[in-house]
């Protein structure tokens, strides 16, 4: 018994135990992220965001949408961009120009995008009221992440939020449909300009101007 002690004790043995212990826990942390990890569905269109605080221009948000993954959504948020669709059947401007971030929380999220009251209470999207959620397998898993604001299951409409941390809780309730790919520096000067941790913004924060982005441009918004 002394010497199988004796032999667990020597310092090579101690060595390759050690060196095992390591390994072992690096392929665990490895196979952990591996699963973590996820794929980023393709941009297919891009929309930009012109925001003023104060009346003052604060800077560009460019957002790149998943019109593979999420298409009706998309074409949703797409066309509210541009405006093309003019007016809805009550006689609401389909136009996010002019429109608030009516709600900024710090260490959270920036929410805009109510085209009816501008305070939140509004949701109508260019198919008439509100529509089905497509489907949740794109998660919240970053900042920057794009996403539908719903007032309950199938409860679509104009308003969208964009994450300033990762928000795991939220998969699962709300569409992903995009993440800022440029722009994310007037986000977080958005959050800490204008954020408060009720919502409440400090500051007046507008979309001063809305559109999209043709892909022969592209190169020239890096």
């Amino acid at each position: 018994m002394r010497k199988a002690i004796s032999f667990l004790v020597q310092p090579r043995c101690l060595l390759l135990f050690l060196v095992f212990s390591i390994f072992l826990i690096l392929a665990i942390s490895s196979s952990k992220w591996v699963e973590e990890k996820e794929e980023q569905p393709e941009i297919t269109e891009r929309v930009f965001l012109d925001v003023d605080i104060d009346g003052q221009r604060l800077g560009r948000i460019v957002i790149g949408l998943y019109g593979q993954v999420v298409p009706k959504t998309v074409e949703n948020v797409r066309a509210l961009c541009t405006g093309e669709k003019g007016k809805s059947a009550s006689g609401v401007k389909l136009h996010y120009k002019g429109t608030p971030f009516h709600r900024i929380i710090s260490g959270f999220m920036i929410q805009g995008g109510d085209i009816v009251h501008r305070d939140g209470r509004g949701y109508e999207s260019v198919y008439g009221g509100t529509f089905p959620d497509e489907n949740f397998k794109t998660k919240h898993s970053h900042a920057g992440v794009v996403s539908m604001v719903n007032s309950g299951p199938d409860s679509n409409g104009s308003q969208f939020f964009i994450t300033t941390v990762k928000t795991s809780w939220l998969d699962g309730e709300h569409v992903v449909f995009g993440k800022v790919v440029q722009g994310m520096d007037t986000v977080f000067a958005i959050e800490g300009g204008a954020g408060t941790y009720n919502g409440k913004p400090r500051k007046k924060v507008v979309i001063a101007d809305s559109g999209e982005i043709p892909k022969t441009q592209w190169d020239e918004e890096r």
